[in-house]
């Protein structure tokens, strides 16, 4: 299996950015250069395990959606405050224009066998992130999600 990662700029302590092919197959390489970059923080398990499901639910949605004429990249921008207790994830991608914040809240209180499919991962990145925002910009979607390490 080939290795689509580009090596991360860290010309920054608290910052760095990483391009990957948006393929599914990507999202672990995407969670695993996080951790990397989390790991002087020494970050709590649950705090990984939920940004790890963070990662994945933005990363596979570029996958997906982002490139249906083709693949495309996704770039991962990150970075810390400075009283280094909040990470900040930007996802940046050339697909088509799409704002997730948009959508509309799935209901979870019905029956999930008659409930619409699709609709949960935002949700659950609403749920687990302390700040979200989007902005299409210079032809890019840029996702960031801002949240809580410490």
């Amino acid at each position: 299996m080939a290795d689509h990662r580009q090596q991360p700029d860290q010309a920054a302590a608290s910052s760095s950015s990483f391009t990957l092919k948006a393929l599914p197959t990507n999202f672990s390489v995407a969670q695993d250069m996080v951790r990397e970059f989390l790991e002087p923080c020494s970050c709590k398990m649950r705090t990984l395990l939920e940004l790890d499901m963070l990662i994945e639910e933005v990363f596979i949605n570029i996958a997906h959606y982002a490139y249906p004429d083709g693949e495309g990249d996704a770039t991962i921008e990150l970075s810390l405050n400075d009283a280094k207790d909040t990470l900040c994830m930007t996802f940046r991608d050339k697909g088509i224009p799409y704002n997730p914040l948009l959508k509309e809240s799935p209901d979870i209180t019905s029956d999930a066998n008659s409930r619409a499919i699709g609709g949960l991962g935002i949700f659950l990145v609403q749920k687990y992130a302390d700040g979200l925002s989007y902005e299409r910009k210079d032809n890019e979607n840029r996702f960031t999600i801002c949240k809580k390490i410490v």
